[in-house]
This record gives structure tokens, sequence and C-alpha cells, in this order.
């Protein structure tokens, strides 16, 4: 790896396809709200100095990516980090235990004290979960709007998931957890992997 720092621009290409682990150059346009061409041309310079693989069409970080992303937010998160980080740390916890407890819901059923797979053949049940995501997901913006003030990516994640919940909505209920979907879990995981790099802080167990 040639040892230089990230630019703003491959920051947030090289970020996005870290967070997802592998992405085309469409996907990672996509999210950034960007022309895959430019992500293309970014995606060769950091190709070049060996932070992004490829496999065919996908994009995939290497072992020189993460130190890479730590070091560019270390330096351009310094003030969030000892302003208001932690407290936007707290607050996003607070609400990520609920979600998750919600994921478990929608994934298992209570059977005469048994935990069994949901077979959403209950549509009142699955109702009450869908509506409980939402809720969350309205407080987990405030969060992304705080973080927007600092880094405009975080602005895209309430589009995000509006998106994902309007599919739910309208039947198509995969969107809701599916780990190859870009569902609601899979969105609110890559926030939640983005603040804590953003923050500079390690996941609770």
């Amino acid at each position: 790896m040639v040892n230089r720092e990230l630019t703003r621009t491959e920051f947030e290409v090289l970020n996005v396809v870290a967070l997802k682990k592998v992405a085309t150059a469409g996907v990672v346009a996509e999210v950034l709200g960007t022309s895959e061409a430019k992500v293309e041309e970014t995606a060769g310079a950091l190709e070049s100095d060996d932070l992004l693989g490829r496999a065919g069409d996908q994009l995939l970080p290497t072992d020189s990516a993460e130190p890479a992303l730590a070091a560019f937010a270390e330096g351009e998160y310094a003030d969030l980090r000892a302003g208001e980080g932690d407290d936007v740390h707290e607050r996003f916890e607070k609400i990520n235990a609920k979600l998750l407890e919600a994921m478990g819901s929608w994934q298992q059923v209570d059977v005469g004290g048994q935990k069994v797979a949901n077979d959403h053949s209950d549509a009142e049940y699955d109702e009450k979960v869908i509506s409980q995501v939402e809720k969350l997901v309205e407080r987990l913006k405030p969060i992304a709007d705080t973080l927007g003030e600092h880094d405009g990516r975080f602005n895209r994640y309430a589009e995000r998931f509006d998106a994902a919940l309007d599919r739910v909505t309208r039947g198509e209920t995969d969107y809701l957890s599916s780990p190859t979907l870009e569902s609601v879990h899979n969105i609110w995981f890559e926030f939640h992997e983005d603040l804590l790099r953003t923050l500079g802080k390690e996941r609770k167990e």
C-alpha cells in the first residue's frame, strides 16, 4: 500500500465497500448518491494502492483498508469525538438494543413458552413488529441528522431506511430483515458500523 492519506471521496467509496464487505460500483454509487463512473474512477485509485481488490465486478476491501479508514476518521472527526460523540453513541445504543429485540421478535414467536421460527401466518403480530421498527427508525433519524451536520453522507441513511420501509409496507416484507437485500436490518447494521468508525468506538457485546 502507498502510504498516503485518503481523500474524502476515497474515504466515502472505501467506507461503503468496507461496510458491505463486497459491493459492485453500482451499489456503492447508489448508496452515496453519485455516479457509477465516479465510483469506478475512485476505486481504480484505491485498487492501485492496494486498498481495494476485485473479484469480477465486485469490489472488496483489502487488509489495508481498515487502518486507512480509521486514520482518516481520527483526523476528520476529532471535533465530533471530543464534543457530542459520546452522547450520540449512547443515544444510539439505547435504540439499537430495542431494534435487536424487534428483529428477534420478527424472526421468532413465543408458542407455549418456547421460541419457534415465525412463519408469518399471524398478520396482526407481524404488523405490530413492523410498526415498532418504523418507530425505532424515526428515533434514529435525529441521530443521523446530528452526524449529518458533520458529514453529509449520514443524510443518505434516512432515504435508504424510508425506501426499505416503503417496500415492507407494500408487502415486500423481506426488506425488513433479509441479509441479501437493502433491508432495514442491513442498513441499520451499516449505520452502526459507520457510527462506530466515525466516533472511534468499539462495538458493545
